[in-house]
């Protein structure tokens, strides 16, 4: 029984540690506060702090991988409980949709900001390109950040059995806090 406790421990941890997505957003929706055009100062350090965030949403997702297995395997269903199935197709979303951001989105924002240097804005003919694949990155982000909010639910509903029709007012609820933290800063955390 400790065993479990301890792994089930590490894998909600791990998914603590997955909101990334909501501080993403909360990083942008603050960028846009500081009311100056895109330039190299300011946006090589809101990407520095961006680009390094999928790594880090990788060595997690290889936790909560990990430990969900042992923890299905422990308990001996692995396709019969429609909470899991959800949780592990939002997972498989999460990994797919942080992939095509890290390794196609990103880098085409890099190429951008690597054309300036300090103290330069981006030139005019980028930046049309840089706010649409900015814009990309945000609703995305967005998404997984949905994606993530519908792994903690579905885990807990996994975990704890409770009502499905509080499972769905969960993942609307999270699906309006995603929204809400896409379109606007968040700046009172839920409120």
């Amino acid at each position: 029984m400790e065993a479990r406790m301890a792994i089930l421990i590490l894998h909600l941890i791990a998914m603590v540690f997955m909101a990334a997505p909501f501080y993403a957003l909360t990083t942008v929706n603050e960028r846009v506060r500081f009311y100056l055009p895109p330039n190299y100062n300011t946006d090589r350090y809101l990407e520095n702090v961006i680009k390094r965030q999928p790594v880090r949403c990788y060595a997690y997702m290889a936790v909560i991988l990990a430990t969900g297995i042992w923890l299905v395997g422990a308990r001996g269903w692995i396709w019969t409980d429609w909470a899991l199935i959800i949780k592990l197709v939002s997972f498989a979303l999460l990994v797919s949709l942080l992939s095509y951001i890290h390794f196609s989105i990103q880098p085409r924002i890099e190429q951008i900001i690597d054309k300036c240097h300090p103290g330069e804005d981006v030139p005019a003919a980028d930046k049309p390109a840089l706010m649409r694949w900015r814009s990309r990155r945000k609703r995305l982000a967005g998404v997984c950040l949905f994606l993530v909010l519908t792994a903690v639910v579905m885990g807990v509903r996994v975990t704890f059995g409770y009502a499905p029709w509080l499972a769905a007012v969960f993942l609307v609820a999270s699906a309006l806090f995603a929204w809400r933290a896409y379109r606007t800063p968040v700046r009172l955390g839920w409120f």
